[in-house]
């Protein structure tokens, strides 16, 4: 959890998880304005503007709580003079320090997220009072923004349960702050909010989480069944209003459901399929996976696992480990247990740590070849 510690800082990760997460918003204010400094900036948006081709729907413009219509890029200025708020959808697609922290969440969380980025005028609100269906945090980057933050009316909104069709809650917000750069603001999906810039234009990212649920895995379970035939057989016709031969057909499948949910796997297989969907892509490293430039640093070259990988090593005999990294899988033989658990440390390592360790192995004859082929393969990389 060192991601979402380095987050919530100096607030304590553990009272967060058992206090607050799901509950309660919380406002952490940082003492040095520094927390997200390296994560993004104007120049960073200015740069999204000026280079990339970011369209509607990713991007668009809100003001006084309305979507304002489409514009093109020569629109875009207008619309900031006019006091609207930009959004910008799926910024961790676009930006490699905001994609490295979406990537560490997901890993450390086990849900699904994505970071949306928002950037009003000074004194002006983007939005009406609403409520998101999904947890969000947000990270202050730059100016100033004040947050009201209500109760919920509808607890643990689906996303279908929009707030445009609820009434808002008729009371006074139970938070209210102003966050500075650095600060952070974690509102539960459900808790009604709405924000208004201060004396100075703001800048700032929501990371979204999109915790699953019960329906989720139903869902699942659905997607499950479908792959028995007696599941996707039609139900008996109701000839003339009887339901009796229906009634019979939805009992058989009632109690095959009921067998089928008596299997000891079937919250694990579930567990493993949510594991395998936030779990990144094998990392692409060149010219190193090439077998070009590996040892440039002669004995000081280090390496290091992928990050945000889950490392799985598991023993075939004596001899063999079979290494499972993300997608990529390979086996070694003969390795000790211990250099094995080294190798894969996200610390990393030298060539001259790999020596201490196993000074019997020759460094032409085994070192080199056992290293090139772990970074080719990509389970391990040469660290920058």
């Amino acid at each position: 959890m060192e991601t979402l510690k380095s987050i919530l800082a100096p607030y304590l990760t553990d009272q967060f998880l058992t206090q607050d997460w799901t509950q309660q918003a919380v406002y952490i204010p940082d003492r040095t304005g520094q927390k997200f400094r390296a994560l993004f900036s104007w120049k960073m948006l200015n740069h999204l503007l000026n280079f990339h081709r970011v369209d509607d729907p990713n991007l668009r413009f809100s003001m006084d709580g309305k979507a304002l219509p489409e514009v093109d890029r020569a629109g875009w200025h207008d619309r900031f003079q006019q006091g609207a708020t930009l959004i910008i959808n799926s910024v961790d697609e676009l930006v490699p320090t905001v994609a490295e922290l979406v990537a560490a969440i997901r890993v450390e969380m086990g849900h699904p997220a994505q970071v949306n980025l928002y950037c009003s005028p000074a004194h002006q609100q983007g939005f009406e009072t609403h409520y998101d269906s999904h947890d969000v945090f947000i990270l202050q980057i730059e100016g100033e923004k004040n947050w009201f933050v209500f109760r919920d009316t509808v607890p643990y909104p689906l996303p279908q349960t929009q707030s445009a069709e609820q009434l808002p809650p008729d009371e006074p917000p139970y938070l209210q702050c102003t966050l500075n750069p650095g600060d952070v603001l974690y509102i539960p999906r459900g808790h009604w909010h709405y924000a208004i810039a201060g004396d100075y234009p703001s800048l700032h990212l929501t990371l979204g989480i999109h915790g699953q649920t019960g329906v989720d895995w139903l869902a699942w379970l659905i997607g499950e069944l479908q792959t028995q035939p007696e599941w996707r057989q039609n139900l008996p016709l109701l000839q003339q209003g009887s339901s009796d031969s229906m009634q019979q057909q939805l009992e058989i499948l009632r109690q095959q459901l009921n067998e089928y949910l008596q299997k000891p796997d079937v919250s694990q297989r579930y567990c493993d399929h949510l594991i395998s969907q936030i779990q990144p892509i094998s990392p692409f490293s060149f010219p190193a996976q090439l077998g070009i430039d590996i040892f440039n640093n002669g004995l000081e070259t280090r390496f290091v696992p992928p990050k945000f990988q889950r490392v799985q090593i598991d023993l075939f005999g004596e001899t063999h480990h079979q290494i499972t990294i993300g997608s990529k899988q390979i086996t070694l033989k003969g390795l000790p247990d211990e250099l094995v658990a080294k190798l894969f440390h996200p610390a990393g390592f030298s060539i001259l740590d790999l020596a201490d360790w196993a000074p019997d192995l020759d460094l032409d004859g085994d070192v080199v070849p056992l290293l090139t082929r772990l970074v080719t393969e990509g389970v391990l990389l040469v660290e920058d």
